[in-house]
């Protein structure tokens, strides 16, 4: 799923270029799907908590797939292209919670993380196929790409549909929905205030990474290539890291993991020749890899299943809103001066780094999980205990 979406990146202001549009329409098809993808994550994860998570993650699959076949047969004229684009983010927003909260639901609290860390190489894999491919069948046409895309959504459908139901129905028949104030709990504020400064940081690497390694006269070419080294530690080490964030105190991993980040984002501006930067992303990619996948885990263990398509969706809102704002704002900045875009993001993270690490809950040892879990015996006595009395 994640190839076929990431073909579209490269292509798509070619595919609006060659139908007559101007510098606004091409604004408008690239960053209506993000804006429709970040705004509907919230209702997605509220409709995926009342009528399951199957219906969400085969049912936007099916939509993006059909968008794309209006994209790749030219149907109409340009504004109805661009209507399919966002209709598109907005299936692609409806997604991602449905994915997350299924995810969480399928997986034990002791190996959180390790899931979480599965997907992000998985994302990171799409990522770095995508534009390839993309690329490759916009040779012989450029609409090629949206066909591309949405056959390899569709395909995505054929594993999907295995997926069981993980939203048991009890909880979709519940009459008293509980009202979940997101803001007040620290399990879900406070990873999503972590997940916007690394979506930050990020977004505003895809505006700035190209004309930062032009301005070293580096071509294509190394552009590319310094963003498939930074990937591959992802890929790498996504297991390990996810056993690390199923092992440790979640909010010292997630700290130390962006204060990292902060220190390489930092150091760019100082640095000319290509060896030490690609030796600087791949330390940043190290710490990279910690990072999301403890803070989805730590939204997944605070979240009943009640809410958890809710909690993702606010985990998902903060993160894109944090990517919106570091490519409009901190991307923009960098004609004033190079230093800017790259001392702001490292500045973000610094801030974020000690939220994390004074705010994030403390994650229960698994021991203390399962002696939470435990059912009692029949001769046993037990006394009601809160959860704040275990130690």
């Amino acid at each position: 799923m994640f190839t076929g979406i990431a073909a579209i990146f490269p292509i798509a202001p070619l595919y609006v270029a060659h139908r007559g549009g101007d510098s606004l329409v091409i604004g408008l098809f690239i960053a209506g799907p993000l804006a429709a993808n970040m705004l509907v994550q919230v209702p997605a994860g509220r409709l995926c908590d009342r009528i399951g998570r199957r219906p969400l993650l085969i049912g936007s699959r099916v939509g993006f797939g059909l968008f794309s076949i209006g994209l790749f047969l030219d149907v109409g004229p340009l504004w109805l292209l661009t209507i399919f684009r966002v209709l598109q983010g907005v299936c692609s927003g409806a997604y991602v919670p449905a994915l997350r909260a299924a995810l969480t639901d399928l997986s034990d609290p002791d190996t959180r993380g390790q899931r979480f860390a599965q997907l992000q190489a998985s994302e990171m894999v799409g990522l770095l196929v995508g534009p390839l491919l993309g690329g490759a069948v916009a040779l012989w046409r450029d609409a090629a790409v949206f066909g591309v895309a949405g056959l390899a959504v569709l395909l995505g459908l054929l594993p999907m549909i295995r997926v069981p139901e993980t939203l048991t129905i009890a909880a979709r028949e519940r009459k008293d929905e509980p009202r979940f104030r997101w803001w007040r709990e620290r399990g879900v504020i406070v990873p999503a205030l972590g997940l916007a400064a690394l979506g930050t940081v990020f977004s505003m690497y895809d505006v700035v990474w190209p004309q930062y390694l032009t301005a070293r006269h580096y071509g294509p070419f190394l552009i590319g290539l310094s963003i498939s080294v930074f990937a591959v530690p992802i890929l790498l080490l996504a297991q390990p890291a996810g056993r690390l964030a199923d092992r440790v105190e979640r909010r010292w991993l997630v700290a130390l993991g962006m204060a990292v980040v902060a220190i390489t984002a930092a150091s760019y501006p100082l640095m000319r020749d290509l060896t030490p930067i690609l030796l600087v992303g791949t330390v940043e990619a190290i710490a990279v890899v910690v990072i999301e996948p403890s803070l989805f885990a730590v939204i997944g263990d605070t979240a009943s299943e009640l809410v958890r398509g809710r909690a993702m969706g606010v985990g998902g809102l903060f993160e894109f809103s944090g990517m919106a704002f570091g490519a409009a704002v901190l991307g923009s900045l960098y004609g004033i001066a190079e230093v800017i875009p790259f001392w702001g993001g490292s500045a973000v993270l610094v801030a974020a780094a000690v939220i994390c690490v004074t705010a994030l809950p403390r994650r229960r040892r698994p021991a203390e999980e399962r002696w939470l879990r435990r059912e009692p015996a029949p001769d046993e006595v037990v006394f009601p205990v809160r959860e704040k009395e275990v130690v």
